[in-house]
């Protein structure tokens, strides 16, 4: 019962730090296409958000799969947590091919 509280807060600081990154990622979006203050910082801040958001979005995901499992029937601790774990590995890890093999 205890790693399911656990795990409900640090969803919620995820979330928070997602919609504060998402924010700043917008933000730095039309710092870019529009032009208003400095388009180098917002070029730079838009290409390096890129990353913290998604793998902040991952565990994000992979908490929330666990609880589907959950609702879903599958009740084997071990079980559930090996394969909450390795979808949002799977997912981290195609991120970081993505964002290492594709650079502009």
């Amino acid at each position: 019962m205890r790693l399911n509280i656990l795990l409900k807060r640090i969803d919620r600081a995820v979330v928070w730090a997602l919609l504060i990154l998402f924010l700043a990622f917008m933000i730095s979006g039309y710092m870019i296409t529009k032009g208003f203050l400095d388009r180098y910082i917002g070029l730079l801040l838009h290409t390096e958000l890129d990353l913290p958001i998604m793998a902040l979005f991952v565990v994000h995901v992979t908490i929330n799969i666990r609880y589907f499992l959950i609702r879903k029937g599958i009740r084997g601790n071990g079980r559930l947590n090996l394969s909450s774990l390795t979808i949002g590995s799977i997912l981290f890890l195609f991120i970081l091919y993505l964002d290492q093999f594709f650079k502009l």
